[in-house]
């Protein structure tokens, strides 16, 4: 029994060794172009999904119904402040998406089959060592939910949505510049 505590010991002693060599003389890949790998990726959506479900409000069901209202201004929340990196209308695959690590999920193109509720949490709280912003304080929680509720049904948007959706993804055309007005010539008082 005492080698087989004693044999615990060293192969732990070993791996913690292991690991301080490898971070103190920098021979882990940090850089976001380095993919991770199958171990870490594993490790890190293991502990978000057990954080998230742990702390994600319950009912975790949006409390806004997709009307075309609601739908229009979750489109323009997420225009605005998500597009960029996981994709919109004008590009449902995002040139963002292999610049982070791990790579940012294009919502767009892939809808996610999280409840509502997680959705919500890992917005409002982001996720660390990912990108993925805290929106608390910048997003209202009910703008977040419809930023959702607009993700959760952007593949089946009634037509005045998604025409609304393509415009605010289309920037508008830069109207020509004005040209300053010229001065105006001080009428010539008459000397008497």
């Amino acid at each position: 029994m005492r080698g087989f505590i004693i044999g615990v010991i060293v192969t732990l002693l070993v791996i913690a060794l292991g690991a301080f060599i490898t971070i103190h003389f920098g021979l882990f890949p940090i850089g976001a172009d380095n993919p991770p790998s199958s171990m870490e990726r594993k490790l890190a959506n293991m502990a978000v999904d057990n954080y998230v479900d742990r702390h994600a409000p319950v009912p975790s069901d949006n409390p806004f119904q997709p009307t075309s209202d609601n739908l229009t201004e979750g489109a323009h929340v997420y225009e605005q402040h998500c597009a960029l990196c996981h994709g919109g209308a004008a590009a449902k695959i995002s040139l963002m998406r292999t610049r982070f690590s791990p790579p940012v999920p294009q919502l767009i193109n892939r809808i996610p089959h999280d409840e509502d509720g997680w959705l919500w949490w890992v917005t409002k709280h982001g996720t660390r060592m990912t990108g993925m912003p805290s929106w608390d304080g910048v997003l209202t929680d009910d703008q977040m939910w419809k930023a959702i509720l607009f993700v959760k049904h952007s593949n089946k948007l009634p037509p005045d949505v998604q025409m609304a959706w393509q415009e605010i993804a289309t920037p508008a055309e830069a109207a020509p510049p004005v040209p300053p007005a010229a001065p105006q010539k001080q009428p010539v008082k008459a000397k008497h």
